[in-house]
């Protein structure tokens, strides 16, 4: 997380405990910048041309200590030779890639496939290259990264006992390494099942920890080598908590338009329909499976007999609401108790789910939701003292069909609708989104040109209570038309071009030309 009042309070509150991480040259710029203390680590890790290679020499320049990791055989020269103009011995650390991988969403990013990282044969180039230089003093960190968000603590593990084995060989070999950098993985329980889900974890946090440390010091103990440092780049586990979105509803969409009762149907509707009003009428609790089964088939028939013209408009509508009522009280009477009613329970609360509208875009606030399915835990924050009577599908306000939720945390696990309260739409409804502190609000993107949400800090008070501070708000349009290259002055000038040929009356024409503007100047999401 980028963002720099998280940054602040993460280093201000670890303070010599906590270092920093930088992967481009704009993030190791923000890092150098931030009063961290003249001891602070920092680590640079991603692909790095000179000039990156000199910000982080004039950070060790000026008391840091930078830690450059070298991420291909090339970059080698590049901070030997950029160390020498600058009359500094560079601190270098080298990835290694394991072939030890994590299960889940990112397992690519670990292992034989990973992106980043040394094989063998290539760290024995590094070396090489490094004596050759008379450098390999300089090489002092050992790093590797296994994946984001690890849930199974055997993987983590199996890593560990790798990264152990490669730091006892290079030891011995002469080289001067003490520390290592374990890398990312420490994964959040986004679920709350403490499993090897992909959204879970089935390990804590002292455990995490309590392996680290044992793995590596037995087999340090085991050869009487020193045991090193050892740093974590544990971003998703420190930030993940820190943030929630709060959506406020707009509107409701119910799966039945009509909710009163029928009580008879015309006497020459076509078979199927009375069939349809026949299994309602003798829904019971022994019965309620099959009358499940049979509504569902003979809805089927309905939808056929529509598109061949022998059942009308009218008479679908019947139906399907016939087939809603009998889906509804088939749902009242099935158990999750009894195992046979389960799938069916599911198939249900699908079908009978309100589209709940938020006035938020999944793909600004929450992209990892629609890229990759991962899971937040979602739930009303009013109506706390009000049962649930029904459940959702929270969809967003893009024009676009990915834009809503598929799974949402209950008791249950993971399920594919949201438990909610009524919904009065003459007062106010909100939903929180929590754990998003972690990439979401950095990777979010502008599709349909919704931008950054309006924010704000909250702070602990020493009596237990808290106060809201630093608002930020949202972008305007002007802001997110500016990012495609749309000038709002510009466009002002076509409004007004277009108004004057317009037949309007004067009035008309300002009073037109003060909306348009206004709305330049307004928030991308709805205001009313």
């Amino acid at each position: 997380n980028q963002q720099r009042r998280v940054v602040h309070e993460i280093v201000r509150h670890g303070k010599d405990r906590i270092g920093l991480e930088a992967g481009s040259k704009p993030e190791l710029l923000a890092v150098l910048a931030h009063p961290t203390g003249n001891s602070s680590t920092i680590i640079c890790n991603g692909y790095k041309d000179r000039e990156y290679i000199r910000l982080a020499l004039i950070g060790q320049a000026l008391g840091h200590q930078v830690y450059i990791i070298l991420e291909k055989l090339s970059e080698v020269s590049l901070v030997l030779e950029e160390a020498k103009k600058m009359g500094l011995t560079p601190k270098l650390g080298v990835r290694v890639r394991l072939t030890t991988t994590g299960t889940g969403k990112w397992q690519d990013t670990g292992g034989e496939k990973s992106k980043f990282g040394f094989s063998a044969n290539y760290l024995l180039k590094i070396i090489e290259k490094l004596q050759q230089a008379n450098s390999i003093d300089c090489l002092q960190v050992m790093h590797f990264h296994l994946g984001s968000q690890i849930a199974n603590i055997s993987d983590i593990q199996c890593a560990l006992r790798e990264c152990a084995r490669y730091y006892t060989e290079l030891r011995l070999m002469g080289i001067p390494i003490h520390t290592v950098d374990v890398g990312g993985g420490l994964g959040v329980d986004y679920e709350g099942t403490h499993s090897r889900s992909d959204c879970s974890v089935n390990y804590s946090i002292q455990e995490y920890a309590n392996n680290i440390i044992y793995t590596i010091g037995e087999f340090c103990n085991e050869r009487n080598i020193p045991h090193p440092n050892v740093i974590t780049e544990s971003g998703r586990a420190m930030t993940a908590h820190h943030a929630v979105m709060i959506v406020n509803i707009i509107d409701i969409e119910s799966a039945m338009v009509n909710e009163d009762a029928i009580d008879r149907i015309p006497s020459d509707s076509p078979k199927t329909i009375q069939d349809l009003w026949y299994g309602l009428q003798h829904v019971n609790e022994y019965s309620a499976l099959e009358n499940y089964h049979d509504a569902c088939h003979l809805m089927s028939e309905v939808h056929s007999q529509y598109t061949y013209g022998l059942v009308n408009l009218k008479q679908r509508a019947l139906a399907e609401q016939i087939y809603l009522m009998t889906c509804t009280k088939v749902r009242e009477l099935l158990k999750h108790s009894v195992r046979a009613h389960r799938e069916a329970i599911d198939e249900l609360n699908e079908k009978l789910a309100d589209k709940v509208f938020g006035n938020f875009s999944l793909f600004q606030s929450l992209p990892d939701s629609w890229a990759i399915d991962q899971i937040f835990p979602i739930l009303p924050v009013n109506g706390l003292t009000t049962k649930p009577n029904r459940r959702g599908v929270l969809q967003d306000i893009t024009c676009d069909s990915d834009g809503k939720v598929d799974g949402y945390v209950d008791s249950q696990g993971v399920e594919s609708t949201l438990p909610l309260v009524p919904f009065n739409p003459l007062k106010p409804y909100y939903l929180g989104i929590f754990l998003v502190g972690a990439y979401q609000e950095i990777l979010g993107d502008m599709h349909n040109l919704f931008g950054d949400t309006n924010s704000v800090h909250v702070e602990l008070t020493e009596n237990g209570g808290y106060q809201l501070v630093q608002p930020v708000e949202g972008d305007t349009v002007t802001d997110v038309l500016r990012y495609v290259h749309f000038d709002a002055s510009e466009l002002l000038q076509s409004y007004r071009s277009q108004m004057a040929q317009a037949n309007l009356s004067q009035q008309e024409r300002q009073m037109y030309l003060e909306e348009l503007r206004n709305g330049l100047q307004g928030y991308t999401y709805l205001e009313d």
